[in-house]
C-alpha cells in the first residue's frame, strides 16, 4: 500500500485459494467468532444494509466486466463479520486471524472440511476516513478492490458463483470483509 493510502485511512488486503486447501484444526476460534457475532465489540455494530449494498456492488461489477453475478449467500457470514470485527478490534488488515490462524485455518473451523470448496477467496478492507457511513463509503470500499490488482482478481474470478459479506462499524470507520466461493461438493476430497 502507497503512503498515500495510508494517510487518507484506507487499507484493503487479498487473498485467493483454488482446490488444494487442507482442513485445519482451530481449537477456539469457532467460540471466538460465535462470541464476536454475539456481541460485536463495544460501541460498533454490524451493518447488514452496507453489507448487502457490496455484495450488490461487486455483482454488478462482475457483469460489468462480462462475468456471472454472485449470489449474495449466508454460509460465511459469521466468517465474514467476526473477521472484520477482529480486524477492528485489533488494529490489523490481513487474512490470518489475530491469533495468527490463516485464512483456510478460519474457514476449516468454520466450516470443517475445506476441501468440500473448490475455490475460495477473500477481500478485507478498512475506511477511517472522515465521512458518512453510507452507500457512497460501501462504494469507496469497492474501489479500492476495484484499484487493487490481487482484489480485482478475487472479485472477477470466474469460479465463484457465491458471496458473503460483513461490515462491521465504529463511530464512522468501517471494516469490510467478502468470502467468496463456488458451490461445495458433496464430500471433500480426501473423503
Amino acid at each position: 500500500m502507497s503512503h498515500d493510502g495510508m494517510r487518507r485511512g484506507v487499507c484493503f488486503m487479498a487473498v485467493c485459494l483454488l482446490v488444494g486447501v487442507r482442513p485445519a484444526s482451530a481449537g477456539g476460534y469457532r467460540d471466538f467468532v460465535n462470541g464476536l457475532n454475539a456481541k460485536p465489540p463495544s460501541g460498533s455494530r454490524f451493518r447488514p444494509d452496507l453489507e448487502a449494498k457490496l455484495a450488490s456492488l461487486v455483482s454488478a461489477y462482475r457483469e460489468g466486466e462480462g462475468k456471472e453475478p454472485v449470489a449474495p449467500d449466508d454460509t460465511f457470514l459469521d466468517a465474514a463479520r467476526a473477521h472484520a470485527a477482529d480486524m477492528m478490534l485489533n488494529g490489523f488488515m490481513g487474512h490470518s486471524s489475530s491469533s495468527g490462524l490463516s485464512f483456510q485455518g478460519r474457514m476449516g473451523a468454520l466450516v470443517g472440511d475445506v476441501t468440500r470448496y473448490p475455490s475460495l477467496g477473500e477481500n478485507a478492507a478498512r475506511d477511517t476516513q472522515d465521512t458518512p457511513v453510507d452507500d457512497a463509503k460501501a462504494r469507496a470500499i469497492l474501489e479500492q478492490w476495484i484499484n487493487s490488482r490481487a482484489h480485482r482478481k478475487v472479485m472477477v474470478n470466474r469460479s465463484f458463483q457465491f458471496v458473503s459479506t460483513g461490515v462491521i462499524q465504529r463511530e464512522n470507520k468501517i471494516w469490510a470483509v467478502q468470502i467468496f466461493f463456488g458451490t461445495p461438493r458433496k464430500k471433500g476430497l480426501f473423503q
